[in-house]
């Protein structure tokens, strides 16, 4: 009954990009930057999740907008898995690529912001003894924002993530 209207197998492979790609990417921020397994994994689950969202609402929003040729090729690869481009998918995918990585980067950036806000004051150095750990057997996290390199840590995990989804859909496709 619902299987003519709701595509469930774009649906379904949806949700196997999504946790491929937070696993990738923590994995990979974790590694990169150096930082704790649950927070890295939350900043990836958080950022993939509102580049999924935004995504699908620019879908939306842009396909009703174009051509009815690029509309049937569009459709027809999202929900039939029917490619009649390689090139505009090529370019496309090039597009969603860079988008993604822009958009994970501000999304990051708006967590810790939004993070750092919601944490309690923080104690002053001079209230701090230097030779008394404030946690036992934990160092204590640096804030995610001034950790180096963060962009191009952003940047490897979404190639990575990116990569091996291209790999899923490839062997989806070919297979």
């Amino acid at each position: 009954m619902f299987t003519d209207v709701l595509p469930l197998r774009a649906i379904l492979f949806q949700l196997l990009f999504i946790v491929l790609a937070i696993a990738i990417e923590a994995m990979v921020l974790q590694n990169y930057l150096g930082i704790g397994q649950k927070i890295c994994i939350q900043y990836a689950a958080t950022a993939n999740l509102v580049v999924t969202i935004v995504g699908w609402l620019i879908f939306f929003l842009v396909e009703p907008l174009l051509p009815v040729v690029l509309k049937v090729q569009l459709i027809g690869y999202v929900f039939y898995d029917r490619i009649s481009s390689p090139v505009l998918l090529i370019i496309l995918a090039f597009i969603i690529f860079i988008s993604a990585f822009l958009l994970k980067l501000v999304t990051i950036e708006g967590l810790d912001r939004i993070l750092d806000i919601n944490q309690p004051t923080r104690e002053t150095p001079d209230k701090i003894t230097p030779n008394k750990p404030r946690f036992k057997g934990r160092a204590q996290r640096q804030p995610f924002s001034e950790l180096p390199n963060r962009s191009l840590a952003i940047l490897w995990a979404n190639a990575a993530s990116f990569s091996a989804v291209t790999f899923v859909l490839a062997v989806r496709t070919y297979a």
